[in-house]
């Protein structure tokens, strides 16, 4: 099993120039994704220190709170999840843990699921096609497959997140063209030789201790994974300021059979120094001096391939090839995952996943609470009044929820077209609200048959015009906005900082800003918000795409689309279905009516916009869903088919 590990080391020159040439667009649009909520990074073995990385990247950046976990961590953080995002890290994809975890990230629905795969073709990768908040970016180095132990893949994943996030924060890092001149060196292999020489010495002993600062906690803990993995030495792992809390004491007792390694950079410089001096000159040391800024974690991960060459030089071990023995293979093997992972909850998934949706907590805590008797009664009405209804028409939003981000300038999948058109067909009046214009009437028409266009209505720019698709000249492109708009686009124009961060785009009743970079959305609403207060705040509302904000005179609305369908047989009902139903979202009106559906957020309100999708499904595929179960009899009035609730009155 495994290869040899100096061969790997070799290997990492040219690996690093790929990682640094590779494309990195499509990663750092899913690293933006995660932002805006608190993020865990899972990682097993190795993987745990790009987990690590990941943690010290997002919080570096200024995303806000993280942490690096394990995969069985994860599994006890699943309440937690909903209102987090996760990062899973692989090498091969294929372990029990890492899809583990990825199936309880997306069961629990995490805003947002990232995995970073360095394998092509994964296991992971087919189960993360299943799920709707759950993206991968699977990559193949040049290396190939690891050894035993992280290497290439682990480099490769540095690198790659490293330029992912400063792309995604419009953060200027240069790094080095070869790999020797991220550590200082003239060539890669006479660092190599250097380092190993220079930690030869650490080995004599039974015992190494790692010392380091934040920058270097991912270094830290890939030593620690590595000398342990391989049964190289006894290490164990402290920043400075933990060591001083009692753990010197060891050096006191057992300082003639330890030796430490110490990494240095700029931020921890003066308090490294100062403890490095008390500890016993006869401990043997090897201090490790990183580079200032950005590039200092990376160039302490690469610190550590040499000096776990050294390990095994010393100890007669390769450590791309140590041998498992039959009983750890075992143990790698075992899943923890399994049905008993967590209490069952006393309701079906779907009723459980609906309920935590709307109450923003978990069956438990309502139980803990007395809460769940409310909630289930509350579902069970949602549900018999959804599944009662009879429906001569379907409102739905465009963006999110008929058509996904990736297919935005390339119109509806071809799942989606056959169930309009089924729907329109069968004589269901469709009705679409979208904050956009044109491009949605000319998608719809090229989704739709002709003939049916004039039952299909169109709401463009949030409700302000509205037509069917038979009227090419709606919307009408007007440019100049309306009177009761022209102070707050006055003020956006004048906000040096809103245009540098912004694309504002004018329309006759509303206007559109749009982020430059989604780094900046929390910025942009925050300003939009300060503006609209000060200039016109009982005129104009703002509300939120998955894409852009759009600023509107009080009295537009998505629900203008639904009192424009008054041909809709007596007795009948319009059953509305959007993706934003939360204030701010630009649904939260349209989701307002009795019998409206979300396909992701939801309203606090308990009598409507409920998310009866599936665990783990969301947007255009929970859509897809709803729609599949949506019957239409030969009087064009559609059924929607539901699991039954859970019978009222459970104690």
């Amino acid at each position: 099993m495994g290869r040899p590990f100096a061969e790997e080391v070799g290997e990492l020159e040219g690996t690093y120039r790929w990682a640094r040439a590779a494309a990195i667009e499509q990663l750092s649009q899913k690293i933006t994704q995660l932002s805006g909520h608190p993020l865990f990074a899972v990682g097993s073995g190795g993987s745990l220190t790009t987990a690590a990385i990941m943690d010290g990247l997002f919080r570096d950046s200024g995303q806000g709170f993280s942490s690096a976990i394990t995969p069985l961590e994860l599994s006890i953080r699943r309440d937690s999840l909903r209102k987090a995002s996760v990062f899973l890290a692989t090498a091969g994809g294929s372990n029990a843990d890492v899809v583990g975890a990825l199936r309880i990230a997306a069961k629990s629905e995490a805003a947002h699921v990232l995995a970073l795969c360095a394998s092509v073709g994964s296991r992971l990768g087919d189960e993360s096609s299943k799920f709707s908040n759950v993206s991968i970016e699977e990559f193949q180095p040049p290396s190939g497959k690891d050894g035993f132990l992280a290497t290439n893949s682990l480099l490769a994943s540095a690198v790659l997140l490293t330029r992912a996030f400063a792309t995604a924060n419009n953060i200027l890092v240069r790094l080095p063209k070869q790999l020797h001149g991220l550590v200082r060196a003239r060539r890669w292999q006479t660092f190599v030789n250097s380092l190993t020489r220079k930690a030869s010495e650490l080995w004599c002993r039974d015992t190494v201790i790692v010392l380091y600062g934040p920058t270097a906690q991912p270094a830290a803990i890939d030593l620690e994974s590595k000398l342990t993995e391989a049964a190289l030495s006894n290490v164990w792992m402290a920043d400075y300021r933990h060591f001083a809390h009692g753990r010197h004491h060891w050096l006191a007792k057992r300082g003639s059979t330890s030796s430490v390694i110490a990494f240095v950079s700029s931020s921890d410089r003066e308090i490294a120094k100062r403890t490095l001096d008390q500890v016993p000159t006869s401990v043997p040391r090897l201090v490790i001096e990183l580079p200032d800024g950005p590039l200092a974690m990376l160039a302490a991960i690469t610190h550590v391939f040499p000096i776990i060459l050294s390990a095994g030089l010393a100890q007669g071990i390769d450590p791309g090839r140590p041998g498992v023995p039959p009983f750890g293979r075992r143990i790698y093997r075992l899943n923890a995952f399994g049905r008993t992972s967590r209490p069952a909850s006393p309701l079906p998934p779907r009723a459980t996943a609906a309920i935590e949706r709307k109450s923003q907590k978990s069956i438990a805590q309502l139980d803990a609470q007395g809460d769940l008797p409310f909630w289930e009664a509350a579902y069970t009405d949602a549900i018999e009044r959804i599944v009662k209804g009879r429906y001569s028409a379907i409102v739905f939003d465009y963006d999110g929820t008929l058509c996904a981000p990736s297919e935005r300038f390339t119109g509806l999948n071809s799942a989606m077209t056959e169930q309009l058109r089924r729907l329109v067909k069968s004589g269901v009046q469709l009705g679409v609200a979208t904050g956009r214009g044109r491009s949605v009437r000319e998608e719809l028409q090229t989704a739709i048959p002709k003939k049916y266009w004039a039952k299909v209505t169109v709401g463009y720019y949030n409700g302000g015009q509205i037509g069917t698709l038979l009227e090419d000249c709606c919307p009408d492109g007007t440019h100049s906005v309306s009177n009761i708009l022209q102070p707050v686009l006055s003020a956006l124009r004048s906000n040096a900082r809103l245009l540098h961060i912004s694309d504002v785009e004018e329309r006759l009743k509303q206007i559109t800003v749009m982020a430059k970079s989604p780094s900046y959305a929390d910025e942009c609403w925050n300003l939009l918000a300060h503006i609209v207060h000060l200039e016109r705040p009982a005129d104009i509302k703002l509300v939120r795409s998955s894409h852009s904000f759009d600023l509107l005179p009080i009295e537009v609305t998505k629900c203008a689309v639904i009192e424009s369908l008054s041909t809709c047989e007596e007795g009948t009902d319009v059953l509305p279905i959007g993706d934003m139903g939360r204030w701010p979202g630009n649904d939260h009106e349209l989701l307002s009516y009795p019998h409206s559906l979300s396909v992701d957020q939801v309203s606090p309100d308990h009598n409507t916009c409920w998310n009866l999708s599936s665990p783990g499904i969301s947007g255009v595929q929970a859509t897809l869903e709803l729609l599949t179960r949506i019957k239409v009899s030969s009087r064009g009035i559609a059924r929607l088919i539901l699991p039954h609730a859970p019978k009222r009155g459970r104690k």
